[in-house]
């Protein structure tokens, strides 16, 4: 049975289905169906926690890139099945007691569970599938779980690396009990020793911060007034002030969690064991070993007071280590830091380095630890008492995990090593750990380009540093960023006098985006000006519409510089300063090219986008946050600006404008984290909760409530994809009977049929204690939807018929919403913004208008197909596209409600667009114009004290009608009076020869815009105003 549990799904092999399962019910027969769509998605970057397992002589092992784990036969060394599971797998953890394998589904925000009982037909198939969705707003409250742990067969932990918990998970039912805060950043490594659970939360980050505060300042932690600096001026260059990077006492730093599994009580916290941590292992002592890597950033921080720059960083970012912390009558003491090569200003060789400590298991009889280095390719052995390094052997691409084999005295035997880049196993024999071999190597099946996969290797490698300790991927684990500040050899501003701290930004989301970064420099294909030339032209350094061209530059200045020991010429093999061939830095472009955005983290499963974040998105994008005393709204999307909120080159700073996509999963804000100090109490009771994001994005508008919808949008903002992509649902006898489980298939079948996914799973027909597999896909071309199997197209049933054999215990299938097959390099993420050339938008996005007579609306584009599906407020709607040059013409054939909506083009096959504003208008929206307005007009000789002007609006007679009234005046009928779309304008007198002539866009209860002083023809005056509607 155990032979042919594995030889059942052996190689993806797929068995059609015989005698009665051919017709289910009277009359369905053979159907013809369309094509076979096929499903592949792109590079999300996902971490890794425990992601291979070895159980019953068989290995179990994420195939991340394939969307399975892979099972091998511990003997003979040979993949003997696949079991798709959700997207982007990344941890697994065996249930004592029960053959099971629970699977973390990192995108798709679910465990898997997978049942390993050779004596059962549903072996080595997905049985039943963890997930938990709000009920109103049918977002998932799962986000990105990585690490799973088992207190016992009936109970077990999830880390919720996004939603900074861990899920508290009875085992039996498979449902979620409680949640674990955890007041740090991302969780992922986690593991059950006797009853103590232990998490380690990733981005614990290592005290530093910029060197601000309140006064009097002390020339050390407090060189320059944060008050003056980031409160009354926004001064983003940080010219006039005195910045370092320091390390600060007071700056929580929350990085081991102890939690007794009995009760769940939280029974110690431990601070202060390194800044990146990627995996930890428990001895049977309670030992606890951490590996991690200890960012360097403060020490070449004074940047300000000592002018340091990267020479004194010395090509040492990070000290790759072990962190050792014993426990004494429960309490923690004083943690050990084994480092893993000599220490600045000794360098280990190249040879010899042990970069990025990842994956770290500890031998049953606890007498060796052994540990991966992802950046160095390597396997390693150390002593743990004296944490002397006692073996190493080189092993496949970025190695992530370790799952041992032992004798029967405990010695460990065999380790079984994922090479997760390499997509590949290496069998390692560790019996003498001074003398480690490779025995075999497994190759997973692979999807991933060539090309990108290669440059994914160069971006974790090591070899990219002259020391070899370090590679890009140290500070940007995961595409993603390690949240510190660094000073590196970035220009002096204009107007500075030294190098200023930059905070590292996330490499996902870089297509299309140049120039990258703060300064406005690097992967310039535009030229203009930049930070350090605020007030010159300076020519592109890339090529305009070639990305590659504007990564690599990016790539080259990295290697030359960050990566580089000061004062080493060596040159690559094209001449360019640093280590990494050309084809390697070639790789890396189109790799880091290809790195999108995960989805949105809490768009809802139907794609629709709430209430709340469409008001974010006007807040954002239109309206603007009111302050107080002033006369103009700050609009946000005026620099932050469609499609990827971002904007280049700003004028006055030479800067781009960073982008607010992803910045759910950013706590460090602003070009150098200039509110993220700890001085600030509004910022110190943030912190001591761990810095959750929406506490600290929320500071950038004052913490007014009346902006707080703005988070909605950055939580819901499109990435690229549909929100019901990733998503999952397990058909069983016992979840048919669950609510959400035919809301969720509805749901998916929907955004199938509108071509938003493909709908595809692997299930089993049960019949007499037996089990015939199948795959099935929701084919959308016939009865609206029915579902046919690959292997036999003429086998074809309806949702309902499968609902139905699921109820009775006949049918088990787990189904996955993925993308067709064009979401590779070449088919990147559409993007719509307001008319005119991308680089040059500046001031009011000038969203379009729809009314019943004129049903087009027109926007700039890039990356839009003729072909394109339209979608309004997240479902598909009937329209027809034309794309010309740098624009595309949508014309809808039904006009929506009148009020704002939002708009969105998918390629087929490919991903969705942005988000992008459009107005319907009709006239019943113009009736709801009427009312009283007030408005704050600004005030050239009292800045702060604006001019109060009131505005009642009617309708008579088919006309509007504008009365016009100021503090000093009685009132005035307003003349020319014209209301284009969202567009009021008209004109009142201001003085014997001077007219005000007022142009706003209102938006629902807002208005905001400029009024000019006109005398004869000539504009002798400019004011800004913004206001609100206060009464009907």
């Amino acid at each position: 049975m155990k032979t042919s549990c594995a030889v059942h799904l052996c190689m993806g092999m797929v068995l059609t289905l015989a005698g009665s399962w051919a017709g289910v019910e009277e009359g369905m027969g053979p159907a013809r169906a369309g094509a076979a769509e096929p499903v592949v998605h792109s590079s999300f970057m996902s971490p890794h926690a425990a992601p291979i397992v070895v159980s019953s002589g068989r290995v179990f092992v994420v195939n991340t890139p394939a969307d399975t784990v892979d099972v091998i036969d511990a003997r003979t060394h040979e993949v003997v099945a696949r079991v798709p599971v959700g997207i982007d797998p990344v941890g697994l953890a065996v249930r004592p007691g029960a053959q099971e394998v629970w699977v973390a589904n990192h995108i798709s925000d679910s465990v898997s569970v997978i049942d390993t009982d050779p004596a059962n037909p549903t072996c080595l198939q997905v049985v039943a599938t963890l997930q938990d969705f709000d009920p109103k707003t049918k977002a998932t409250q799962f986000d990105e779980p990585v690490g799973i742990a088992f207190a016992s067969n009936e109970k077990a932990y999830v880390a919720l690396s996004a939603e900074n918990a861990i899920a508290v998970v009875d085992a039996r039912t498979r449902k979620i009990t409680r949640r674990l805060a955890i007041t740090a950043q991302d969780p992922r490594a986690i593991t059950v020793r006797g009853d103590r659970l232990y998490v380690i939360p990733f981005e614990s980050n290592n005290q530093t911060q910029l060197s601000g505060g309140g006064k009097p300042l002390d020339g050390k932690l407090k060189t320059f007034d944060a008050y003056e600096h980031s409160i009354r001026n926004n001064n983003v260059l940080s010219l006039g002030h005195v910045v370092d990077i320091v390390k600060h006492p007071r700056v929580p730093d929350r990085d081991l969690y102890v939690f007794d599994t009995r009760s769940d009580r939280l029974v110690e916290v431990v601070d202060t064991l390194g800044t990146l941590l990627y995996g930890l292992t428990v001895d049977s002592t309670g030992r606890v070993f951490i590996a991690q890597t200890d960012a360097r950033n403060d020490a070449n921080g004074k940047s300000g007071t000592r002018k340091h720059g990267l020479k004194e960083l010395e090509n040492r970012a990070f000290l790759n280590q072990v962190t050792r912390v014993t426990f004494q009558d429960g309490a923690a003491q004083a943690p050990e830091f084994i480092d893993l090569e000599p220490l600045p200003p000794h360098h280990p060789e190249p040879s010899q380095a042990l970069a990025t400590p990842y994956a770290i298991e500890v031998s049953q009889d606890d007498s060796i630890v052994f540990v991966t280095a992802a950046g160095s390719d390597k396997l390693f052995a150390i002593q743990p008492d004296s944490g002397e390094v006692i073996g190493r052997v080189d092993v496949g691409a970025v190695p992530r995990g370790i799952a041992l084999e032992s004798t029967g005295d405990g010695k460990a035997s065999h380790a079984w090593v994922f090479n997760a880049v390499g997509n590949t196993v290496s069998l390692v024999d560790v019996a003498d750990p001074a003398a480690l071999s490779v025995m075999a190597e497994v190759r997973l099946e692979d999807p991933t380009d060539a090309d990108v996969k290669r440059g994914r290797v160069a971006f974790n490698t090591a070899a990219a540093s002259t020391t070899g300790t370090y590679s890009c991927a140290s500070c940007h684990p995961d595409g993603h960023t390690d949240q510190l500040l660094w000073v590196l050899n970035t220009p002096v501003v204009t107007g500075g006098n030294q190098i200023m701290p930059r905070s590292t930004m996330p490499v996902r989301g870089l297509r299309d985006t140049e120039p990258y970064h703060w300064d406005g420099i690097p992967g310039d294909p535009y030229g203009g000006n930049n930070s350090a030339n605020i007030r010159k032209n300076v020519k592109p350094n890339s090529q305009l519409g070639d990305p590659e061209s504007s990564a690599r530059h990016l790539i080259d200045g990295g290697l030359a510089n960050t990566m580089m020991r000061v004062g080493d010429l060596s040159k690559n093999d094209e001449g360019k300063a640093g280590n990494l061939s050309a084809r390697d830095r070639d790789a890396m472009a189109k790799f880091i090219l290809s790195v999108t955005y995960p989805p949105a983290q809490r768009r809802a499963y139907t794609n629709v986008v709430s209430r709340r974040a469409r008001k974010g998105f006007e807040l954002f994008h239109v309206k603007g946050d009111v302050e107080r005393d002033k006369p103009r709204a700050n609009v946000c999307g005026d620099c932050h600006r469609m499609p990827f909120l971002v904007s280049t080159n700003t004028p006055g700073t030479g800067m781009d404008a960073p982008t607010w996509r992803g910045a759910y999963d950013r706590w460090l804000i602003l070009p150098q984290g200039r509110l993220n100090m700890i001085d600030f109490e509004f910022f110190r009771r943030i912190a001591e909760r761990g810095t959750p994001e929406r506490r600290v994005w929320q500071m950038s508008w004052g913490s007014r409530r009346r902006f707080n919808p703005v988070w909605d949008m950055v939580l819901e903002n499109s990435t690229g994809f549909s929100g019901s992509f990733g998503r999952q649902v397990t058909l069983s006898r016992d979840s048919v009977k669950v609510a959400v489980t035919g809301d969720l298939l509805d749901a998916l079948e929907r955004s199938a049929r509108e071509g938003a996914v493909v709908l595809q799973g692997q299930g089993v027909f049960l019949e007499g204690g037996k089990g015939t597999s199948v795959t099935l896909q929701f084919d959308t071309q016939q009865n609206h939807g029915t579902y046919v199997s690959l292997a036999d197209r003429s086998q074809v049933w309806t949702s309902g018929q499968l609902r139905s054999l699921a109820a009775e215990g006949q049918f088990l299938v787990t189904l996955t919403a993925g993308l067709a097959d064009a979401v590779d390099f070449d088919h990147p993420q559409p993007a719509l913004w307001t008319l005119g050339a991308i680089e040059s938008q500046r001031g009011r996005q000038r969203f379009p208008v729809v009314r019943a007579d004129r049903m087009k609306l027109t926007a700039s584009s890039r990356h839009v197909q003729e072909d394109a599906r339209v979608f309004v407020d997240g479902r598909h709607a009937e329209a027809s596209v034309r794309v010309d040059d740098a624009t595309v013409g949508i014309e809808l054939a039904k006009l929506p409600v009148a009020g704002m909506h939002l708009l969105q083009v998918q390629n087929p096959g490919g991903m969705f667009s942005n988000d992008f504003i459009f107005y319907a208008s009709g006239a019943g929206e113009e009736m709801q114009l009427a009312g009283t307005w007030q408005l704050a007009v600004e005030s050239k000789s009292r800045p702060r004290r604006p001019h109060r002007h009131t505005l009642r609006i009617s309708r008579e007679e088919g006309h509007w009608s504008v009365e016009y009234r100021t503090s000093r005046s009685e009132g005035e009928q307003a003349r020319d009076v014209t209301l284009t779309g969202t567009e009021l304008s008209f004109k009142v007198a201001r003085g014997r020869n001077v007219t005000g002539f007022y142009r706003g866009t209102i938006a629902g209860d807002f208005i905001s815009g400029s009024l000019e002083y006109i005398e004869g023809e000539r504009v002798v005056g400019r004011r800004e105003f913004s206001g609100a509607r206060q009464t009907r």
